[in-house]
């Protein structure tokens, strides 16, 4: 019987290594691609970034070429402003001379009517002689050539106001065109200026935050790695030190979910159940015990699991406690085969009170029931 127990030994230190190597080695792989994940990320918001860079600081030279082009505008709007304003002079002038010809006009107009017209033979009858013939003649022809030209001055001058009041006019709308143009430009850039930085800054957030995550991730698979070796060290060249195992919980020996396939109770998906769930009425807050004598590797959270207590007992063999409410012991503690480690709790992935208990043979999972605990 004693040596189909050291057998029994023996084989269940060859495996527990191999099952938390295994384990340990998935979350390795798994941290590091997650890593590779978090690094391509990055690179791509590094490219991005760069490229935003680049884009500012074009955005930032054109920016010269477009602040030049703007005091043009404001230049050449000045310009126009004054051209306005002598322009609305000088049409002023020109009215104000216009309306004087007119005013002569009228009166020559008004002269000519009262004093009627002279025709040729009129002037002939009442010349006194041929020589003042030929000079009131040479006269009237002087009068009628004043009246013409003041008439043309005056319709030219007309045309010519009309004309500098339809360039004012134009000149205007260039000029609030400029200054429309001039105000856009402004905006412009300094909303696109406004845009590359905030893009910028959040580019460099996420760069930031990107590295913090690699740097974890990092330091959690050196921690993996480093637990692999210690795993490997330890267990793989010790031997198992725990003697025959303990019920982990006294008074309760009911076993409410067997090792095996089984429908997860909230998952609600077909998955391995990894060891053995022990409950009943009134365990809620009862001590759980160490199986056999060990080192405790774990006392804390793990996800699914809740409040978990992890003992290595050597030759690779390590047991398993899960879901408690308070933990009693602390990573590297010594414990003795039936020392209290945890009480029952619901923590993690439970429905109810109840504890959760494996064995892990070299990493691998095994049915705590075969040869390793009993109820009597």
């Amino acid at each position: 019987m004693k040596r189909i127990i050291s057998i029994l030994v023996v084989l269940t230190i060859l495996s527990t290594t191999v099952l938390a190597s295994s384990d340990i080695k998935d979350q390795i792989s798994k941290t590091n691609n997650e890593i590779d994940s978090k690094k391509s990320e990055l690179a791509g918001v590094q490219k991005d970034k760069k490229l935003t860079l680049n884009d500012i600081d074009s955005l930032d030279r054109q920016i010269g070429s477009t602040e030049t082009e703007i005091r043009n505008l404001e230049s050449d709007i000045k310009t126009l402003e004054q051209n306005i304003l002598i322009a609305e002079q000088n049409i002023a002038y020109s009215e104000k001379q216009y309306e004087k010809k007119e005013e002569t006009r009228e009166d020559r107009l008004v002269a000519h009517y009262k004093a009627g017209t002279l025709s040729f033979w009129d002037m002939l009858f009442s010349a006194d002689s041929l020589t003042d013939f030929f000079y009131r003649y040479r006269l009237m022809q002087k009068v009628n050539e004043y009246d013409k030209e003041l008439l043309e001055e005056i319709q030219k001058d007309k045309a010519e106001i009309e004309s500098q009041k339809v360039a004012l006019e134009d000149n205007k709308v260039v000029c609030e065109d400029k200054k429309v143009a001039a105000e856009e430009k402004k905006q412009q850039l300094s909303e696109t200026k406004e845009v590359r930085v905030s893009y910028l800054a959040k580019l460099e957030q996420t760069e930031d935050l990107l590295s913090d995550s690699i740097d974890a991730l990092q330091k959690k698979a050196n921690e993996l790695e480093a637990e692999l070796r210690r795993i490997a060290s330890s267990s793989s060249t010790s031997t198992y030190t725990g003697g025959s195992m303990a019920w982990p919980l006294p008074g309760f020996y009911t076993i409410t979910s067997p090792f095996g396939n089984r429908l997860h109770p909230i998952l609600k998906v077909y998955k391995l159940h990894t060891g053995v769930d022990i409950a009943g009425g009134g365990c809620n807050g009862k001590n759980v015990v160490a199986a056999a004598d060990g080192k405790v590797i774990n006392s804390g959270w793990l996800s699914g699991y809740g409040y978990t207590v992890m003992i290595d007992h050597g030759g690779g063999i390590v047991t398993l406690y899960a879901h408690s409410q308070k933990l009693l012991v602390s990573v590297g503690q010594q414990v003795k085969r039936g020392d209290p480690i945890m009480l029952v709790g619901s923590t993690g992935y439970a429905t109810g009170p109840h504890l959760h208990f494996e064995v892990r043979v070299d990493g691998k999972y095994v049915n705590p029931v075969d040869g390793y605990i009993s109820a009597k």
